[in-house]
């Protein structure tokens, strides 16, 4: 797998089975969104400490000057208890997972291959696939928060498993059997979602039965911000990404995001804006982004629902991590109103995409599609990227450059169980400021990697592309050459069972 691969359609994600099962859906005649999804369902498998069906999804089409976002948000539970003590963890963490209604919206609207087929590659590595360095260290770091139970129901074995050995997920794999089949219907309106249910409320969750039924995705064109010399696209409410745009207004397009002044301008900025959305609300982990050979490019990001960044809790023997954002969005703090708890609430969430064209009188545009995971730094990993694209920096550049973000030290999700606690200043190695004591007010902590999965499009000229893959991630990108018979049409319900 390359960090950056050119040619005219192609797929990028943060590990390289999903990365082969969105080139399989390309090579297959597959759309850019059925490549995505193909690679997200695999994630689902090999990623499943950090991400699965039972959280949240986003996704960021962009068809020339039509940029749409597809949105499979979570929401509280209705017997939700606006006055109980709220858990990060465990079973009453649990939200309703819309993940998977926002990916039917998607590939109805935009697929061209079989909904079956899209499981193929995660159904044959649920068989047996090998725990790659990176998804060893995810798994200890799910042992140590003591998941035993979780992890039992997901492998078979409260063991964590190590880097090189080959896992099965016997229980995962028989639901997204049964997705493939039945479609999203599985888990909102059928049995699965019954099993699910029933082990919600053994295991004392405030998710019922009615809850599945009540989710359904939102499709909503993006918001453009034009500056002088790009134009941007980004998700609105509920998703946090509006602030990556008023981070980029405050900076110079030459500004250097690794340098001393940028972090001083920008730093307080993001504490004040990322507060703000617990006390005045709004006017995930993995990620794969794909372009086909008709230029349309998607970024999908899902995250939250797997063992390690979820409730650790899964529901019965389906294999299905639920996502913790009731535990992790809300507060019952008085004086964070827009965080408190409401049964039925859309959440806000952190997931985070963007789109961005350089405004130009002279030829074709390059633009870049992106997105990262990383909870409240998303959408400061953003505005540093795209700042780089500004720059006129390589592919390679914007991939791998290194990063920094604020937040409360502690709580590297920051909001809103971090207000209130004294915040810091995060700084990989190549950052100009890292070997400082402070900066604007700020303790510098000085990790060898923030962690991320930047993965992006970027539109070299007329017909090509280049894919680039954030190495922190350990996946990587392919590109494929133009397929002259890549058939027509969009999947729809009389495709999802042939």
């Amino acid at each position: 797998m390359d960090l950056v691969a050119a040619g005219t359609a192609g797929v990028a994600t943060g590990h390289p089975l999903a990365t082969a099962a969105g080139i399989d859906a390309l090579a297959a005649g597959g759309s850019a969104a059925d490549a995505v999804l193909a690679a997200g369902f695999t994630e689902w498998v090999v990623n499943a400490p950090l991400c699965g069906p039972g959280g949240e999804l986003l996704a960021l089409v962009v068809d020339g000057d039509e940029v749409t976002v597809y949105g499979g948000w979570s929401r509280t539970p209705l017997a939700l208890d606006p006055g109980a003590e709220l858990t990060g963890s465990g079973p009453r963490a649990a939200a309703v997972p819309g993940a998977l209604r926002g990916a039917e919206a998607l590939w109805k609207d935009r697929g061209r291959l079989r909904w079956r087929d899209l499981f193929a590659a995660g159904l044959e590595a649920a068989g047996g696939h090998e725990v790659t360095p990176r998804l060893g260290t995810v798994y200890e770091l799910v042992g140590a928060r003591g998941f035993d139970r979780a992890l039992y129901r997901i492998t078979g074995s409260i063991e964590p498993p190590r880097t090189g050995e080959t896992i099965r997920l016997a229980s995962l794999a028989e639901s997204l059997a049964q997705i493939g089949a039945d479609g999203a219907d599985a888990l909102y309106h059928g049995s699965l979602g019954d099993r699910v249910a029933a082990a919600a409320e053994h295991d004392g969750a405030w998710l019922r039965r009615e809850d599945l039924r009540m989710i359904e995705a939102r499709i909503d064109p993006a918001i453009r911000h034009d500056f002088d010399d790009i134009t941007v696209w980004v998700p609105g409410p509920p998703s946090y990404a509006p602030i990556t745009p008023v981070l980029l207004d405050r900076t110079p397009p030459g500004a250097d995001p690794t340098q001393r002044s940028y972090a001083e301008a920008l730093a307080p900025l993001i504490e004040q804006l990322l507060v703000e959305l617990c006390v005045q609300g709004q006017a995930g982990t993995s990620v794969s982004a794909a372009v086909d050979a008709d230029g349309v490019s998607v970024v999908l990001v899902h995250s939250l629902a797997g063992i390690q960044f979820g409730t650790g809790w899964v529901a019965g023997d389906t294999g299905i991590a639920l996502s913790n954002r009731v535990g992790t969005a809300l507060s019952n703090r008085e004086d964070l109103p827009a965080a408190n708890p409401r049964p039925g609430a859309t959440l806000p969430h952190t997931l985070s995409a963007a789109h961005v064209r350089r405004n130009t009188e002279a030829g074709p545009s390059r633009w870049m599609t992106l997105a990262t995971s990383g909870g409240d730094r998303q959408v400061q990993w953003l505005a540093q990227s795209i700042q780089r694209f500004r720059r006129h920096e390589a592919t390679t550049g914007i991939v791998s450059g290194p990063r920094w973000f604020v937040c409360p030290e502690g709580d590297r999700f920051g909001v809103p169980a971090g207000i209130g606690r004294a915040w810091s200043a995060f700084a990989e190695p190549g950052i100009e400021w890292r070997d400082d004591a402070r900066i604007a007010g700020y303790e510098v902590k000085r990790p060898d990697n923030v962690g991320g999965s930047l993965q992006i499009v970027v539109g070299m000229s007329v017909g090509t592309v280049e894919l680039g893959s954030d190495p922190r991630a350990a996946g990587g990108a392919r590109a494929v050459p133009a397929r002259s018979d890549t058939g027509s049409g969009t999947g729809g319900d009389s495709c999802m069972s042939t």
